[in-house]
């Protein structure tokens, strides 16, 4: 037996206090006579001192034992019972992946996982402890617990969804030796379909069993799709299909363009094999859509969309006149909207919403939100024009601005006159001219800026190949990204939002809505947890900046292939030379202890209650 607290010995000196309270307290008895006369014809006579001698009553016994057993209480024993063995510590691995949601005799698999489960959790005593770990997509830590933690581990295992194609079989082994690997009575049940390709089980440390659910399952899906439009404005559509099964299949596919039934067709596909298809129809399209009648347990990956393009269009606001090159230039671009207007009306709060405003030879007391390209600053500007000076022809390019320049020839151009100034320290050089900064690229507050500090009237890179292409790049950069045409299912979307976005609202495919609160320049990542057609809008102060559709697709070719790759095993550490001998771990016993008191207590107030009773009779 250890003590956690042998401080708490010292309450046992309450026994010696009830001891010596019980030898003086008064033991005479009372008897009912008829008179007192005799007693006052008595002779008094000294009393003689007797030793008072210890009484050994009940009461006295309940008194001792209560008091001992609540100093023993405070004192915190914990008692080693061999008999009992050394508590459980079970890391329960559960496979959240795609193929997880295949349906066998009416129930998923992740359903039979949660059982088997819950199953595990139900038989936890003493001291016990089960980590919960999911093997999605990317591993994760779910919930840990003890025995008195049982309904909320039910409950976390209850809320547990598909978190989408792939499972990190890996790193969840990693996280259960991380928290058990010097735990005694240490293991790991790894509850999988086995759809995927086993990982190496051989060179882990702790003991593994894993029990596969399901059986064989045929299953048919669209683990590809792809839409280009063509010269003529055509759609051109690429889709494959898997026949994942023992058996051959025959059944109809049905195409949507625009949410409008293009084409319906039966296709046929042996057994393990695969299809591929092409179609050309009539464009333009924005979102194409596959459905094949798989008639199997895991509708999920019977269909699959993609989004032609997610580029917007971009709304580009040409503030000033006198460069027709450069209105050339935009006007060439596709998906660019341009507006004009006079350097002299412009007000940033009155402008129309615009993704880039370019600003030639001009700029207003305060920056614009979006994208925006200065051309030649003027003086006294937002930018501290302080003059200008000759610029030599050679043109050197800083790292950052390789990324955007570096396919682009500037070299033996005669830039003329470079604008001079101390540039802010938000903005980054990207290419000098000597040693003069000749293009910058910066971000201030809400709006992502570039400047060219050269005048582009009548200048000599107007009239070269490289200036559409500088125009478009720059264009390009400052304008929000362009998101995918489609994902899939588990995979995170590193959404990068526009400079003036404030709120970003996300519809799921079921309806669900959520709303998060933006901050400038810090992408958001959106985790898919269904598949569907995702719908998102920027918003800045309930104004629309951009609505845009993401695809989330279920099928791939390793996951839709629902066949278990390994059987029901169990796997011990190789590398142990011994097997390890489970050492018996300390059980607290203080709770019992208190317990006890407290119905010792309780027969003490009963046996006090009935002694008056029993002296009347």
């Amino acid at each position: 037996m250890t003590l956690l607290a042998p401080l708490g010995l010292l309450a046992l000196l309450a026994l010696p206090v009830i001891v010596i309270l019980h030898l003086i307290q008064s033991r005479r008895r009372r008897v009912e006579v008829p008179s007192l006369i005799l007693w006052q014809q008595l002779p008094r006579q000294p009393i003689a001192r007797r030793r008072r001698r210890l009484r050994l009553t009940f009461l006295l016994f309940l008194h001792l034992l209560a008091a001992f057993l609540i100093g023993m209480a405070i004192a915190q024993p914990q008692i080693t019972w061999p008999w009992l063995g050394s508590p459980r510590n079970l890391a329960i691995i559960i496979d959240t992946s795609t193929s997880t949601a295949l349906v066998e005799d009416g129930r998923s698999r992740l359903d039979q996982a949660r059982q088997q489960a819950a199953t595990l959790i139900g038989q936890m005593r003493g001291s016990d402890q089960v980590i919960l770990i999911g093997a999605g997509p990317q591993a994760r830590l779910i919930d840990r617990g003890q025995v008195v933690d049982r309904e909320r581990l039910l409950a976390v295992l209850a809320a547990l969804r598909i978190e989408g194609a792939g499972s990190d079989v890996t790193g969840a082994l990693t996280i259960a030796e991380t928290f058990l690997i010097d735990q005694p009575g240490a293991g790991v049940v790894l509850l999988t379909d086995g759809a995927l390709p086993p990982p190496d089980l051989t060179a882990r440390q702790l003991p593994i069993r894993v029990e596969v659910l399901g059986t064989v399952q045929a299953n048919r899906a669209v683990v590809t799709l792809a839409a280009q439009p063509g010269p003529a404005n055509e759609v051109h559509i690429y889709a494959r299909l898997l026949n994942a099964g023992d058996r051959f299949f025959r059944g109809p596919v049905r195409l949507w363009i625009d949410d409008q039934n293009s084409l319906t067709e039966t296709v046929t596909m042996q057994a393990g094999a695969t299809l591929e298809l092409t179609w050309t129809f009539p464009g333009p399209a924005r979102q194409v859509r596959l459905e094949i009648a798989g008639n199997d347990g895991l509708p999920l990956d019977d269909t699959a969309t993609v989004v032609m393009n997610n580029q917007q269009p971009v709304r580009v606001l040409l503030v000033g006149s006198g460069v027709e090159a450069l209105t050339r230039a935009l006007q060439a671009m596709p998906d660019v909207t341009l507006t004009t207007i006079s350097s002299a009306t412009y007000n940033p709060d009155q402008a129309p919403l615009a993704d880039v405003t370019v600003l030639v030879n001009t700029l207003p007391p305060r920056w614009p939100q979006g994208g925006v390209l200065v051309i030649n600053p003027p003086a006294g500007s937002l930018l501290a024009v302080q003059g200008r000076a000759p610029a030599e022809a050679t043109v050197t390019l800083t790292p950052a601005g390789e990324t955007l320049l570096r396919d682009i020839n500037l070299s033996s151009v005669n830039w003329g006159a470079v604008v001079l100034g101390n540039p802010p320290d938000w903005l980054t050089p990207l290419a000098f001219s000597g040693n003069h900064p000749l293009i910058l690229r910066g971000r201030f507050e809400r709006s992502d800026i570039a400047v060219w500090n050269f005048d582009l009237t009548d200048h000599p890179i107007t009239r070269r190949l490289a200036f559409p292409l500088l125009v478009a790049r720059t264009i390009r950069d400052l304008a929000p990204p362009v998101l995918p045409t489609a994902v899939t299912f588990g995979t995170p979307v590193i959404y990068a939002t526009d400079l003036r976005t404030t709120d970003l609202e996300v519809r799921h495919p079921d309806g669900a809505r959520d709303v998060m609160t933006i901050q400038p320049a810090l992408p958001v990542a959106l985790e898919p947890s269904q598949a569907g057609l995702y719908r998102v809008r920027e918003l800045s102060d309930r104004q629309v900046l951009r609505e845009a559709q993401i695809p989330v697709n279920a099928g791939s070719l390793l996951e839709s292939d629902v066949t278990p790759r390994i059987d029901n095993t169990a796997v011990v550490p190789t590398f142990a030379s011994m097997p390890a001998i489970p050492t018996p771990t300390p059980q607290p016993v203080w709770s019992w202890l208190v317990i006890a008191a407290i119905g010792i207590l309780v027969a003490e107030w009963l046996y006090i209650q009935r002694r008056p009773i029993q002296e009347g009779r």
